[in-house]
């Protein structure tokens, strides 16, 4: 084996690998592609079906977050007025 031949086979390696890179490059833009138009057809679905909306925006997670807010605001005016009476000791 001369160094002809060591310069040939890394040569075909470096080839290898910017064409390796390059298919993986491709691939990956084109499954972006599928799943970027695959989320615009559900959310176009979501947004034909009163059904849906009416299940997402009223759903467990939405009652809960709800609630949430409302303890949230129970637990400042009870501190408001706890720093109230406080203050006309």
């Amino acid at each position: 084996m001369e160094c002809n031949d060591v310069v040939l086979f890394w040569r075909i390696q470096q080839v290898l690998k910017v064409t390796s890179n390059a298919l993986r490059q491709q691939i990956i833009n084109r499954e972006a592609r599928r799943l970027d138009k695959e989320i615009k057809e559900v959310l176009e679905d979501y947004s034909q079906d009163n059904e849906m909306k009416i299940k997402l925006l009223t759903g467990r997670r939405v009652t809960l977050a709800e609630e949430l807010k409302r303890v949230r605001q129970i637990q400042e005016k009870l501190e408001e007025f706890i720093q109230a009476l406080n203050k006309e000791k």
